[in-house]
């Protein structure tokens, strides 16, 4: 193997031992070095056949990672994942991991922290809407939103006449 090679296959390497990528970012990362299809695609065979790239490992990570660092919801995940062309039964498995109380422990967590953002709007009705396009744009279920919310604005209204 030429040293082009060795030292594209050594940063890849580097690079899936310290967090677990996809085959998208190990491609990204090799293109600074000019490799032909070919060259590319040895590579990662090489780091499949050696266990540093595992797109499995990495939709387990990505999923726990997001869910529970960034809060985001199964939706989000999944659109993520399927942007960096991981297999749909993959995606399926890694949101399994997942579970659905704490989910709703998260989603009522983020809306909770949000709605006290809002503590200056006093329409009802405003708030509501606000606390569900941000419950959905963070990737959890609409109908899990709306029972989040509608928990949650009846505290409010309290807060309010009181």
């Amino acid at each position: 193997m030429e040293e082009r090679l060795k030292r594209a296959l050594w940063t890849v390497q580097r690079a899936c031992s310290g967090r677990e990528l996809c085959r998208e970012d190990v491609v990204s990362r090799l293109k600074r070095f000019d490799l032909t299809e070919k060259e590319l695609n040895d590579i990662i065979t090489s780091l499949e056949k050696d266990n540093f790239l595992s797109h499995e490992r990495f939709a387990r990570a990505f999923t726990r990672d997001k869910s529970s660092l960034s809060g985001w919801g199964p939706a989000k995940i999944a659109w993520a994942l399927r942007s960096k062309k991981i297999q749909e039964e993959i995606i399926k498995n890694a949101l399994e991991e997942i579970s659905g109380e704490s989910t709703k422990e998260k989603l009522k967590d983020i809306l909770s922290k949000k709605c006290k953002t809002l503590d200056k709007e006093t329409n009802k009705l405003k708030v509501k809407s606000k606390l569900v396009r941000f419950g959905i744009s963070r990737g959890f279920d609409y109908s899990l939103v709306i029972s989040q919310v509608n928990k949650l604005m009846a505290n409010f209204v309290k807060e309010i006449n009181n």
